[in-house]
């Protein structure tokens, strides 16, 4: 397995040496044919300890594939994400830059096997002391920027599949696409900690709003996602590394034609970002 500790962000899941993994080659197959655009198997993972060896094996071939990460994905970060899967804390998965597009991209759905839309939230790591941060302040003095964020996870399950939190976990939270627009400077907001609490969004299709959401809805502060992932210490958090937050509301269904804007209030100032689906 290519080691992901040289040259990438993140660093081997914890327990992967006692858990009980599933096959290795059926994880990096999957991998191969999720990249091909296939769908994923059912690793019979029952147990987080299982999801995290699952992983690290399909996540080996998407290293080799699509390069070293460049990020990390946080999902069950809400309440309702929680409650539907039965799990009482959130999970990670990582990000490759063939995975994010810039603002206003027209994304064909072509490659996808079962693609939503959600309204989410990234920041960028600004230095490497993020990793000794124990608090929100600690958390914000080491972040860059807050951006907008259009996530497009593929719950690319093979169709008599029903998803949990350990099938989740084994793939990484099943990110696809994501479009990421300008974001805002943490240097140039007044109060970041409570601007990010009290940040809001609008999710639009088509120009009407479908969803509003806010940034309690992540863990209860936006801040407080980054702090659980720091102290999880699976992740090596570097300057550039972009931090998905989870989604703040629900999974929407995504399909060709769909014009997709996502408006968000921060610190009494606007960002935006927007994609268009094509087949």
């Amino acid at each position: 397995m290519k080691s992901a500790i040289l040259g990438a962000i993140m660093l081997p899941l914890a327990g992967v040496a006692v858990a009980a993994c599933p096959d290795v080659s059926l994880m990096q197959n999957a991998a191969r044919g999720w990249i091909a655009g296939q769908r994923l198997p059912d690793p019979l993972v029952r147990s987080v300890e299982d999801a995290g060896c699952a992983y690290a094996s399909f996540r080996s071939v998407l290293e080799s594939e699509l390069g070293a990460p460049i990020g990390v994905k946080v999902g069950f970060t809400s309440k309702p994400a929680q409650e539907r899967f039965g799990i009482d804390e959130p999970a990670a998965g990582a990000l490759f830059a063939p995975m994010l597009l810039p603002d206003g991209a027209r994304l064909s759905l072509g490659g996808s096997r079962a693609a939503y839309f959600e309204a989410d939230l990234v920041v960028t790591v600004g230095s490497s002391a993020i990793m000794q941060a124990r608090s929100r302040e600690e958390v914000v003095a080491a972040l860059r920027d807050v951006r907008p964020f259009i996530e497009l996870p593929d719950l690319a399950l093979q169709k008599d599949v029903q998803p949990t939190a350990p099938l989740m976990m084994a793939y990484g939270m099943t990110p696809w696409r994501g479009v990421l627009g300008r974001g805002i400077a943490i240097a140039e907001l007044v109060d970041p900690v409570a601007d990010l609490a009290a940040l809001t969004v609008n999710l639009k299709l088509g120009g009407k709003t479908i969803e509003t959401g806010s940034g309690d809805m992540l863990l209860d502060h936006p801040l407080d996602v980054v702090l659980w992932l720091v102290e999880q210490g699976s992740y090596e958090l570097k300057p550039g590394s972009v931090i998905s937050l989870g989604t703040m509301g629900a999974l929407h269904p995504a399909r060709p034609g769909h014009r997709i804007e996502a408006e968000y209030r921060i610190g009494g100032r606007m960002m935006k970002v927007g994609v268009v689906l094509v087949p």
